[in-house]
């Protein structure tokens, strides 16, 4: 529902509840143990190097075109064929369709048919307003990523991010087998989520110092979310999160040392 929400903003509703309705059933996508290369196969025609999110995507378009092209028995064999559960590409429309009415029905939401293809920046940004606790920075010395509350986990193997995983992920859900693993991953930046998680975040602030250059009290503000740092070391103005101790360096390194440049009067009479 966060997503959906999100997604009217960003002119990408039809897209993310596309995503959303995969993810609240099991994959349609079927690999039998005795034909995990050719399902591999058919299944690799609708991934991104980027997001298996936008796969869902690919696959919905496909089925849609394929369906609109053949008969009911045509469509089920199609689907035998190109390993794909029938009966659970069904429920992912059934639960797509109730979504629509739902949020019609509402009035949050105007629907309507996106003529041009959405930016990989608005469908992955409404879809991380839903997962803020489902995020990962890679460690550099290995091939696991450091989630919220110090989790450590790794891209599932079947993810098009396995084999080049990016800088920050996030994913949908983290199921543990022999480790913890990141099932349905997206490449994020740090930078998208500072705006999303508001309230979610903690701001540490050290080093507060007069700096002549800026004219101003600067300190170095590292934020966090869910104790992940997502910004280490940001320079900002600490003039409105301290105003006291802004007042007192103001006085004593620019005004009695002399570290202030202006053209004011008092200051050089003084």
């Amino acid at each position: 529902g966060r997503m959906i929400l999100a997604a009217q903003s960003r002119s990408c509703v039809q897209e993310v509840m596309i995503i959303a309705a995969a993810l609240s059933i099991q994959d349609p996508r079927e690999r039998p143990q005795d034909k995990k290369q050719a399902a591999d196969e058919k299944h690799h025609r609708f991934s991104d190097k980027d997001s298996d999110f936008v796969a869902f995507i690919h696959l919905w378009n496909y089925i849609e075109e394929q369906q609109n092209a053949l008969s009911v028995n045509q469509f089920r064999q199609l689907c035998h064929r190109e390993f794909l559960h029938y009966m659970r590409v069904r429920e992912w429309q059934d639960i797509y369709s109730q979504l629509k009415k739902s949020a019609q029905k509402s009035g949050l939401l105007t629907l309507s048919i996106n003529h041009i293809e959405p930016h990989y920046f608005h469908v992955h940004t409404a879809l991380l307003t839903g997962l803020l606790s489902h995020i990962g920075q890679k460690d550099m010395e290995s091939h696991e990523f450091t989630g919220p509350r110090n989790i450590r986990f790794a891209i599932f193997p079947h993810s098009c991010l396995f084999k080049k995983p990016p800088k920050w992920i996030m994913v949908s859900e983290l199921l543990e087998t022999r480790r913890l693993w990141g099932h349905i991953a997206a490449r994020i930046e740090p930078e998208w989520l500072e705006p999303l998680a508001g309230h979610l975040l903690k701001r540490h602030y050290s080093a507060p110092h007069w700096e002549k250059n800026k004219g101003a009290v600067i300190a170095h503000e590292k934020v966090t979310l869910f104790g992940l740092p997502i910004i280490y070391d940001r320079k900002i103005n600490y003039g409105s999160i301290d105003p006291k101790l802004c007042r007192a360096l103001f006085i004593r390194q620019a005004l009695v040392e002399g570290e202030w440049e202006t053209t004011h009067a008092f200051f050089h009479q003084n």
